[in-house]
C-alpha cells in the first residue's frame, strides 16, 4: 500500500512540475508578413503600429488580431516609429542603400493615424537619426549619430542643436528617450566597444550633462521614481548589463548579468516586472523585483525578439525577425499581476491642494509601527527639506509643506517605510510630484 501512495505522490509531484516548465508568458499572434519587424508603439492595449524591413508600417485597431499595412512610400527598412496621439506620428528611415549620394535620414510624419505618411529628407546628409520622441504636438527631440541630441519646437519644422556639457564622450550616438516630466530626462546611447552613456536634463532639453556609465551602449532607461532610475546596456560579445542610479543620475551602479544575447532595450509591465529580449540568442530574460535580479525564459518557436513593449500591465507585445509577434499571456499564473506594492505597509497621498501657494498638505497612512523618513526633492533630484525621520506609530498622518522660500517648479515627495515589527528591515518607497506656482 505504501509503494501505492509513494507512486501517486510522485505523479502528482512530477504533474505539478510539468505544468510549471509548460506554461506560456507569451503567446504567438497571427501576422500578415515574413519580414523583420523592428519597432512597435502602443497607445494603449488595443490601438498599436510597427515598422521593420522594406518599408513596412502596420497598424493595428484590436490589440493585435489583425494588422492593416499602410503606404510608408519607401522600400528602405523604417528603424523607428512613435506616435503621440491617433492622429501624429513620427518613423525615421536610412537611405544607405542607393547606389548615389544623397545619404542620411528620412523622416516621416502623419496627421492621420498613418492613412497617408508624407517623408521629407533630414537637412544634414550622412546623420543618421535613431529615434524620435515628443512630448506634445510642438516639443520633441531626435537623437542618432553625428548629431546627436535635437530638439524641436515646433513640430518637426525645424531642428535644433542643443547645448551638451564637455566630456569625451559627449556627443556620441543616442539610441532612446525618457522623461519623468516635462523638463527632467534622459537620452541614453554610446559607441559599441567603447562605452555607455546617459545624457541628463532638468529644463526641457534645452542643456544636457553627459555620464560615462559602462564600457557598453545604453539601450533604454526607466523610472523607478525621480530618484531611482535603471538602465539596460550591454553588447554582442559580453550581454546585457545593468547600470542603475539611486540618487536621480548623480552617481550610477554597474552590475554584469552574465547572460548571452544582445540586449536591446528593457520594458516594464510593472514597476517590479520587466522584460529583456536578447535577439540572436532566442530568449527573453525577466525580472520580477525591480531589475535586481534576472531569469532567463527562451522565446516562442526561437523567435529572435527585437522590440518588446507594454501599453499596461495586463498587455504585452513583441516583435520579430521574420514577422512573428508574441502577446504577452497575463493569464499565466505567479508571473501575472504581482507588482510590488505598498498598501500593506503604508499609503501615500497626494497632496492638497496642487498646485500650490504657498503651503500644502501631505497625507500618509502606516499600517504598522515605523521608522518613516519623509524628504522633499527638486527637479534636479537635489534634496530640499527632511519633513520627518523617526519612529511612529500606527496611524494617519497630515502635515503642512511651505513652500516659501522656494522657486516657482516642479517637487517631488518621497517617502521611506521601514516596517518596525519585525517582517522586514528593508525599506520600501513611494514618490509622488507637487507643483508649486506662485
Amino acid at each position: 500500500m505504501k509503494s501505492v501512495y509513494k507512486t501517486i505522490f510522485l505523479s502528482v509531484i512530477l504533474l505539478l512540475i510539468s505544468n510549471a516548465y509548460s506554461q506560456q508568458y507569451w503567446l504567438s499572434l497571427n501576422s500578415p508578413v515574413a519580414m523583420d519587424l523592428r519597432k512597435g508603439y502602443f497607445l494603449d492595449s488595443l490601438t498599436g503600429w510597427v515598422c521593420g524591413d522594406s518599408g513596412l508600417i502596420m497598424k493595428t485597431s484590436n490589440g493585435g488580431i489583425n494588422w492593416a499595412r499602410q503606404n510608408s512610400k519607401l522600400s528602405q527598412p523604417v528603424h523607428d516609429i512613435f506616435f503621440l496621439n491617433k492622429r501624429l506620428g513620427w518613423a525615421l528611415s536610412w537611405d544607405i542603400y542607393n547606389p548615389l549620394p544623397p545619404y542620411g535620414t528620412v523622416i516621416l510624419r502623419t496627421t492621420d493615424g498613418g492613412i497617408n505618411w508624407d517623408t521629407s529628407r533630414f537637412v544634414t546628409e550622412n546623420v543618421y537619426i535613431r529615434t524620435v520622441f515628443f512630448q506634445d504636438s510642438l516639443h520633441g527631440f531626435m537623437g542618432g549619430n553625428f548629431r546627436n541630441i535635437m530638439r524641436t519646437t515646433d513640430g518637426g519644422a525645424n531642428w535644433l542643436d542643443v547645448y551638451i556639457d564637455s566630456m569625451i564622450v559627449a556627443y556620441f550616438p543616442v539610441n532612446t528617450f525618457t522623461f519623468f516630466s516635462r523638463d527632467y530626462g534622459y537620452a541614453c546611447g554610446g559607441q559599441m566597444d567603447f562605452a555607455g552613456v546617459v545624457w541628463r536634463t532638468t529644463d526641457r532639453g534645452i542643456h544636457w550633462s553627459p555620464n560615462l556609465v559602462s564600457a557598453e551602449p545604453a539601450w533604454s532607461v526607466f523610472f523607478l521614481d525621480s530618484m531611482r532610475i535603471m538602465c539596460m546596456t550591454g553588447d554582442f560579445e559580453y550581454g546585457p548589463s545593468i547600470v542603475s542610479s539611486s540618487n536621480s543620475g548623480a552617481t550610477w551602479k554597474y552590475t554584469y548579468l552574465g547572460f548571452f544575447g544582445f540586449p536591446s532595450e528593457t520594458a516594464f509591465r510593472t514597476k517590479s516586472e520587466a522584460w529583456t529580449p536578447l535577439g540572436f540568442a532566442r530568449k527573453f530574460i525577466y525580472s520580477l523585483d525591480s531589475g535586481y535580479t534576472w531569469t532567463e525564459y527562451e522565446t516562442p518557436d526561437s523567435a529572435e525578439v527585437n522590440n518588446v513593449i507594454f501599453p499596461d500591465n495586463k498587455h504585452g507585445y513583441a516583435f520579430c525577425s521574420g514577422g512573428k509577434i508574441l502577446k504577452y499571456n497575463s493569464a499565466v499564473i505567479g508571473i501575472s499581476n504581482n507588482e510590488t506594492q505598498n498598501p500593506e505597509k503604508f499609503t501615500l497621498g497626494q497632496n492638497y491642494p496642487n498646485p500650490f501657494n504657498p503651503r500644502t498638505n501631505i497625507s500618509y497612512e502606516l499600517k504598522t509601527p515605523s521608522y518613516v523618513v519623509l524628504k522633499v526633492y527638486d527637479i534636479s533630484g537635489k534634496e530640499i527639506r527632511t519633513l520627518i525621520n523617526g519612529y511612529q506609530n500606527r496611524g494617519k498622518y497630515n502635515l503642512s509643506f511651505s513652500g516659501d522660500n522656494l522657486p516657482t517648479g516642479v517637487y517631488f515627495y518621497e517617502i521611506a517605510v521601514r516596517d518596525l515589527t519585525g517582517k522586514s528591515n528593508s525599506f520600501v518607497k513611494e514618490t509622488k510630484k507637487m507643483v508649486l506656482l506662485k
